[in-house]
């Protein structure tokens, strides 16, 4: 037997490459890259591996419709212990119940939103807590897509102290109608909780790694926002932000009851102040300066104001006997002085006032007309005798009465983050180019007239700039983006006295509803569409790496499109957020969302220059319409399929996607399945992998009983290799048909694995041996398959080889032999 030699493929790391890559063996990573990673992510180690599965933790919120109440009455009390404070009559389906504006006179208390169902009086939500101290507003709501049928409601509270209750209004309401595209947002609370809340219009639903926690009503967001709404989340708080929405908070009332939310105003205080280009009062800026004289001496007065000196002016006669004509006079020569400075003009008014006192007079120097509105420095000295003095000093300082820069006429900003302990606000509809920095500490502080060094401040780009703030990042450096550049401030430390300095360092904006984010300690962004920012619901076409230059004496920084070679993936993305390496096993990965409901994952490694970009593909043709990550690094997805929506948390220890835990009936049926009929469905059973079932009212049958079953959808993970091309000794690339004779794969913790070549389907490959158990599920297998022969049949120009699945199971490959005849 000849030993026949094979091409080793062991690294898999520069991911999938577009079509037009085909044949191109002069790129570098042509031999550690495919043609397709289709639910197949590279290992950095070597080879590459299936993706995670996922679970289904609920579905996405429908919009509420009203539901009528009859016969609502509150019982205002006095009341103490546990009482009904309200009761209503409703006939219908009921998924939330509104409680707004409810107060108690005296002490604290805690309430509860019940319906009546079959005569049974169930709990919808609560305990919600309400204080003296101010009215409260809950939204009782149950998980999303659930309902009661209800013939009443009722409010029971239980009460601290004696007291009365008023104010409280009612309404209740149903799901109907198409559920809107939910935001995600997360929210790590002091105490340790970690909340995952998915936004729709009018309402924010809460989510644990246990499923729905509860709700909180958001009324002023409407559906037209949801698409480029910005979020704040840190402590018990989470911020809404749009630039038509008067800026939103949600606040967690108690770290022990994770679904009591308040809904109120984000707290500005102040609101910064600006010169928006109005017609604004002034008020003018006014010095005194008192002039102290011995008899008998002609004094020169010189005044200097911003800078700017005129020379000292003379008076016509000794001061201490000059007449008030004279004064006048005097004072209309420093005033014609002082208008000729470049750097005033007409507008000044000098005049003199009488002290009673020959060896004294004050001299009034105001600023007014167009020089009005604003203050100036100005000192004044005598030049020509020690025998005279003269102080100058502010009575009036010079104002212009500026108007809000967020308000409901002049929109609210949209984006926000954190520099050095200090909130920054930006996308401000009334100067888009302008960046608001809070007070140190105090994230509310936006009064930009305090002139401390912690204090708030306000600087833009330009003083006249078209373009639009859309991100703000603090990494090694701090970085802003816009819809038309990005630029980097070298400055260490923000002060309040301190201009920012924005450095350029690219020529292309961000993509507005993709934040940039950092993986391995470098930054990454989603470049804007090229036709800007009116086309933003296209979503951006290209990623792009910001990384300091190592060509230059100062400090710079530099970004460059780092999906060229996956061009074909990396296009319409609208949502970009970062997952950190969860094992040794991983890379870091950046999660891209499409406008097409696809996913595109970017692998990263800065020290082994590890690029790569694989695609996850959601099961039963589904179509992701958000991602988020939350604060223990879990990827957490909504997805549509046949009609029906689905909340997911992405999971790698499972194949299966869409997956809910599940019990059979001694007859092996499993009931009240939570899918679409017709929907094909794979069950793993007590660790066997059953399936296909098509599931039909909720039901499928598996044929036995079992007491752990997983019941999800699946899709075969694909794998495609490079074509395989005949390079000559003279480096010329030969396209001409081929096979693939030979395949050696080396196959880790495997259970399942199909292969093929030279475009024809693949094989299944039976992995069973004789030492298996037989009253047992089959181990996963590490070891070598060789495929050759009549199992790779086939020719082809630009031959390939290809790995997948033809069931479900573990999937992992350490590295691929090609045996080729080209």
């Amino acid at each position: 037997m000849v030993a026949r030699p094979t091409i080793p493929i062991r690294s898999c790391n520069a991911g999938e490459f577009s079509q037009e890559m085909r044949g191109r063996v002069d790129i570098k990573q042509y031999y550690s890259a495919g043609l397709a990673f289709k639910n197949i992510e590279p290992v950095p180690q070597s080879g590459f591996r299936r993706m995670g599965g996922s679970r289904r933790i609920g579905q996405w919120r429908k919009p509420f419709s009203a539901v009528a109440i009859t016969g609502a009455a509150l019982i205002p009390g006095p009341h103490t212990g546990t009482k009904t404070i309200w009761a209503g009559t409703v006939a219908g389906d009921i998924a939330a119940v509104l409680a707004s504006g409810l107060a108690i006179s005296a002490g604290h208390a805690t309430f509860d939103v019940e319906a009546q169902v079959s005569g049974v009086w169930t709990r919808i939500a609560g305990p919600f807590n309400v204080s003296s101290v101010s009215p409260a507003t809950r939204l009782a709501a149950l998980a999303p897509g659930t309902f009661v049928t209800a013939t009443g409601l009722r409010i029971v509270a239980t009460f601290s102290v004696s007291a009365t209750v008023s104010g409280l209004t009612v309404t209740a309401s149903r799901e109907d109608g198409e559920p809107l595209r939910p935001r995600f947002t997360e929210l790590t609370t002091d105490e340790g909780d970690v909340i995952s809340c998915f936004l729709t219009a009018g309402v924010a639903d809460f989510y644990t790694h246990a499923g729905y926690v509860g709700a909180a009503h958001v009324p002023d967001v409407t559906s037209t926002m949801l698409p480029d709404i910005g979020f704040y989340a840190e402590g018990n708080t989470i911020g809404i932000f749009h630039g038509d929405l008067r800026s939103q908070r949600l606040f967690l009332m108690g770290a022990s009851a994770l679904n009591d939310w308040r809904t109120d105003l984000w707290p500005y205080d102040p609101v910064p102040k600006a010169d928006l280009g109005g017609d604004y009062p002034k008020t003018d800026d006014v010095w005194d300066i008192t002039v102290r004289y011995s008899s008998g001496w002609e004094i020169a007065l010189q005044i200097t104001v911003n800078g700017e000196t005129p020379g000292a002016i003379t008076t016509p006669a000794a001061a201490s006997g000059m007449s008030p004509a004279q004064w006048a006079s005097y004072c209309g020569s420093l005033q014609t002085a002082l208008e000729g400075l470049p750097g005033l003009g007409p507008g000044v008014a000098v005049t003199w006032h009488d002290m009673g006192s020959t060896a004294a007079s004050r001299i009034r120097v105001a600023f007014g007309g167009t020089l009005a509105g604003e203050e100036y420095e100005m000192s004044a000295m005598i030049a020509n005798t020690a025998e005279a003095s003269a102080l100058a000093y502010h009575t009036q300082i010079g104002k212009t009465e500026k108007e809000d820069l967020f308000s409901v006429d002049r929109g609210w900003p949209r984006t926000t983050s954190l520099l050095q302990d200090r909130m920054a606000y930006a996308r401000i509809p009334a100067a888009r180019g302008a960046l608001s920095l809070s007070r140190v500490g105090e994230y509310f502080d936006l009064n930009v007239d305090a002139k401390a060094d912690n204090a708030a401040r306000l600087d833009k780009l330009r003083s006249q700039t078209s373009e639009t703030i859309l991100h703000v990042k603090e990494s090694n450096y701090f970085f802003v983006f816009t819809d038309r550049a990005t630029y980097f401030i070298p400055n260490r430390t923000i002060e309040r006295n301190t201009p920012l300095n924005f450095v350029i360092c690219s020529e292309m904006g961000a993509q507005p509803t993709c934040e940039p984010f950092e993986l391995e300690g470098q930054l990454y962004y989603v470049a804007i569409n090229p036709e800007g920012l009116n086309m933003a619901d296209e979503g951006g076409r290209q990623l792009f790496r910001v990384e300091e230059s190592v060509t230059s004496a100062a400090t710079s920084f530099e970004a460059d499109p780092v999906s060229l070679l996956a061009s074909h993936l990396v296009d319409k993305v609208i949502r970009s957020v970062r997952q950190k390496p969860e094992q040794d096993l991983d890379a870091a990965r950046g999660w891209l969302m499409r406008t097409d409901g696809r996913v595109i994952v970017t692998q990263m490694i800065k020290s082994q220059e590890i690029n790569g970009y694989c695609e996850w593909i959601a099961a039963g043709s589904g179509a992701v319409r958000e991602v988020g990550v939350d604060g223990r690094n879990k990827l957490w997805m909504a997805i549509e399929r046949s009609g029906r929506t689905s909340i997911e948390l992405y999971d790698t220890t499972i194949f299966l996607q869409d997956t809910v835990d599940a019990s059979t009936d001694l007859a092996g049926k499993i009931i009240d399945l939570p899918y679409e009929d017709g929907a094909e469905l794979w069950a793993v059973a007590d660790g066997y992998v059953l399936g296909p079932f098509t599931v039909q009212g909720g039901v499928i049958d598996i044929e036995d009983a079992y007491s752990n079953v997983l019941v999800g959808r699946w899709t075969a993970p694909h794998f495609e290799t490079m074509p395989q091309v005949y390079v000559t000794p003279a480096d010329e690339v030969l396209h001409r048909p081929g096979r693939i004779h030979t395949l050696i794969v080396n196959i880790a913790d495997t259970s399942s694995i199909a292969v093929g070549a030279n475009g024809q389907p693949p094989v299944d490959i039976v992995l069973h041996e004789t030492t298996d158990p037989v009253d047992q599920p089959m181990p996963a297998k590490t070891k070598q398959i060789v495929v050759a022969g009549s199992d790779l049949p086939g020719f082809m120009t630009g031959t390939t080889a290809v790995i997948t699945q033809t069931r479900p199971g573990e999937l992992r490959v350490r590295d691929i032999g090609i045996g080729a005849k080209l």
